[in-house]
């Protein structure tokens, strides 16, 4: 296993695409793994502490450059929440802003979910300053996501763990809208 500290948003080169890459994060919980995906050239990863636990891979010069899913003009205009104090309790809903108090408030439930999902679910709410639609909420978060590091397979796969079976049609826009702006 190899440790890696990164400190940007960065791209790597999978040297050996046949086999699987499989990524800790600093909690020992899986963050990225190509494990189930079609040969995997490049990805990316965010800022943080990572730990290869499977995988030949190398960095590249710069990051995969994975196109945004098109968003429609924003339903609203409140100021982002990226200043909000973030904190874990019990929450009957997986997360909530309470814009007035400019605190985010994590149900204690979702402290074992993966980092893609918590951002997920993080950048979600970010996007509630632009838009009240969760679709485009969603969208919106993917994207911020893209731009941090992260890659479409783990924003296509975060709301498929995190939401409930209740939002089928959401987990289907996102995926779709991932795979489309991947395969182009």
């Amino acid at each position: 296993m190899t440790s890696i500290i990164i400190d940007k948003k960065t791209g790597f080169m999978n040297m050996e695409p046949t086999r699987p890459v499989v990524i800790r994060d600093f909690r020992g919980k899986l963050f990225y793994s190509t494990e189930g995906l079609r040969s995997v050239k490049e990805f990316n990863l965010p800022p943080g502490n990572y730990t290869v636990e499977k995988g030949n891979i190398k960095f590249r010069k710069i990051p995969v450059d994975y196109p945004l899913s098109a968003l429609p003009k924003p339903e609203r205009n409140l100021r982002p929440p990226f200043d909000y104090k973030i904190i874990f309790d019990n929450n009957p809903n997986k997360c909530t802003i309470k814009w007035l108090e400019k605190i985010i408030i994590f149900d204690n439930e979702l402290k074992q979910l993966t980092l893609p999902e918590l951002f997920f679910i993080l950048y979600h709410e970010f996007a509630h300053a632009k838009f009240q639609s969760e679709k485009y909420a969603d969208l919106m978060a993917g994207n911020i996501m893209l731009k941090k590091g992260y890659n479409p397979s783990q924003i296509g796969k975060a709301p498929i763990t995190s939401l409930s079976t209740m939002q089928y049609e959401r987990k289907k826009h996102i995926v779709k809208n991932m795979i489309k702006n991947t395969f182009k």
